[in-house]
């Protein structure tokens, strides 16, 4: 692993070649968080979100719902003449068919394109769109290079009906908590910061000497997707249900704050399983690799948690006894610095 934040740095000679009605002021600067539960997208156009769920459609659809793309030509010839929607109406289409990041790990180089076009559906139509893109990924050094050549080049599609192009540069890809720092760098102390990042399928903890990243280590089983399983599979839930939940209603009533079960259970909810379930998850995967880090957090200048696991209710409560800082507005935080990286590449 490399110790500096920026694991790809790609210059415009190094882009496929763009059309030469693009000029650099046209680019609109955006952070790229594709994360196993959701992609999140920071702009001067506002924090889009949505879903990290791919439904490859076998024709095209009579109706085109906020998510819906279809590839006509470009550099991802891979695609070309395919169909998809992603997001909450791709489950909504189909439950069992969807593909998630989370179902591969190498789903995000894989479906990093399908969701940044799905997600440009929440916007109002423009025939073109000129993006410079910073991104992150959790391993930069395996994933860095696909997650470029999955994104970069010009895409002829229709989003919503309604056709575009999009052209992407990929300016920067860095290693995912590095946006976290240049976000928080102004009003924490970094000059020895270890910072936690609970994600939905892992959890990362970063050591950072300003915004150099010294440090790294990944847990594959910490994640709120261990979480969501456990509260799925756990007998008030199965005894209620009469068999295990659905793993994106747990997600939602957990999102929502209010435990509810989807939209059929007459006020029932999934709050006691929760109660049960947290501290489990929490001595069972986040405590060890909290414990893992108590000779480097007994020097820290900071010790910080984001991602959307640091949002769930009760886990601010459970990581200030350890004296973890939650800042708020958490789950955005990366993609936040992630734009302030791409902004800087426009100056």
């Amino acid at each position: 692993m490399s110790n500096a934040i920026l694991t790809e740095n790609v210059s415009a000679t190094n882009c496929q070649t763009l059309p030469n009605s693009a000029t650099s002021n046209q680019f609109l600067p955006v952070g790229l968080d594709v994360g196993n539960g959701a992609v999140k997208m920071y702009s001067a156009l506002g924090e889009d979100i949505m879903e990290s769920y791919v439904l490859y459609l076998s024709e095209r659809a009579t109706h085109a719902n906020k998510g819906y793309v279809e590839y006509l030509e470009g550099s991802r010839s891979d695609l070309s003449g395919k169909q998809w929607i992603s997001g909450t109406n791709a489950y909504y289409q189909s439950q069992t068919g969807i593909t998630r990041v989370t179902d591969d790990p190498n789903g995000k180089a894989q479906l990093c394109l399908q969701l940044l076009l799905s997600t440009l559906t929440n916007q109002s139509h423009r025939p073109e769109w000129f993006l410079s893109i910073a991104a992150s990924v959790h391993d930069g050094k395996v994933f860095g290079k696909a997650i470029r050549s999955a994104l970069e080049g010009t895409h002829k599609v229709r989003l919503n009906g309604k056709e575009t192009s999009v052209t992407i540069r990929v300016d920067k890809v860095l290693e995912e908590g590095s946006g976290v720092a240049v976000a928080l760098k102004s009003g924490y102390d970094f000059t020895n910061a270890l910072l936690f990042d609970l994600g939905n399928g892992t959890a990362i903890v970063s050591v950072f000497n300003g915004l150099q990243l010294a440090h790294r280590d990944v847990d594959q089983n910490a994640g709120v997707e261990k979480l969501i399983d456990a509260i799925a599979t756990n007998e008030i839930v199965r005894r209620h249900l009469l068999k295990p939940a659905d793993r994106h209603l747990i997600r939602q009533g957990i999102e929502k704050g209010d435990f509810s079960y989807g939209t059929r259970n007459d006020g029932w909810t999934f709050k006691d399983a929760y109660i049960a379930e947290l501290p489990k998850w929490f001595e069972a995967g986040l405590k060890p690799f909290v414990k893992t880090s108590e000779t480097r957090i007994q020097s820290a200048t900071e010790v910080i948690a984001v991602g959307g696991g640091s949002q769930l209710p009760g886990v601010k409560t459970l990581l200030g006894k350890k004296g973890i800082k939650v800042p708020d507005n958490a789950r955005w935080l990366n993609a936040k610095g992630l734009y302030m990286v791409a902004l800087r590449g426009q100056n």
